[in-house]
């Protein structure tokens, strides 16, 4: 199991709470961009693989920016 898994979450509140402060157009790219440094914290942190956790964050970066769509759709 993965215990790297927090950085969806992690991710869709700080783009929530950061999109009032950055343009709806970098949203996306934020999230993937903030996936990636958790997962290269995780990596330090954990003395884990950085390509490996660099390459998931940015995987669960852009399932949070999925989220963030699919919320954004339902709310419309």
């Amino acid at each position: 199991m993965e215990f790297n898994l927090f950085i969806i979450p992690v991710t869709v509140i700080l783009t929530e709470l950061l999109k009032r402060y950055i343009p709806t157009k970098f949203v996306p790219l934020f999230a993937v961009f903030l996936g990636l440094v958790l997962g290269l914290c995780y990596a330090v942190w954990y003395d884990q693989d950085l390509f490996i956790h660099g390459v998931e964050g940015l995987i669960y970066g852009a399932s949070a920016t999925g989220l963030y769509r699919v919320g954004e759709k339902v709310t419309e």
